[in-house]
């Protein structure tokens, strides 16, 4: 018989706890390495995150959230998230996102040297992911 039936699991960034949950069945975790699935009873891992969706499965409920990288550490019995961004699907504004996105894209285009492109080409691949996640959940919906 498994030692463990849930998993509890925290989701935190610099600036706040984004979820923290008892009684969960499953995580679906984005890593630099791909995504993995987490179930109770996991080997212990330290994983790096990668931007895109993590998704919860609790009792009755799946939340989504978008995530801008950071660390995981996973254990049998709990799963913790310390990200860069954290944010729950309900709560992003696509029409700031697209203007961000929209920024992003006319920087890039523009190539001024007072500006490095490199963190403008990782600010618009967050803000892409996170449209994706709305589009994503609108569908579902």
């Amino acid at each position: 018989m498994s030692k463990y039936q849930h998993l509890a699991v925290t989701v935190t960034t610099v600036e706040r706890c984004v979820l923290n949950l008892d009684q969960v069945k499953q995580v679906i975790i984005p890593t630099k390495s791909g995504v993995i699935t987490v179930l109770p009873n996991h080997a212990p891992l330290t994983v790096v995150l990668d931007v895109g969706e993590l998704a919860i499965t609790g009792n009755a409920e799946v939340f989504h959230l978008f995530i801008g990288g950071g660390v995981g550490q996973i254990t049998g019995e709990k799963v913790e998230i310390l990200a860069h961004q954290a944010e729950r699907t309900e709560n992003l504004d696509a029409a700031k996102i697209e203007e961000a996105k929209r920024r992003a894209e006319q920087l890039l285009s523009e190539k001024p040297v007072d500006v490095d492109l490199a963190r403008v080409e990782a600010s618009l691949r967050r803000e892409v992911a996170k449209l994706k996640l709305i589009q994503k959940n609108k569908t579902q919906l």
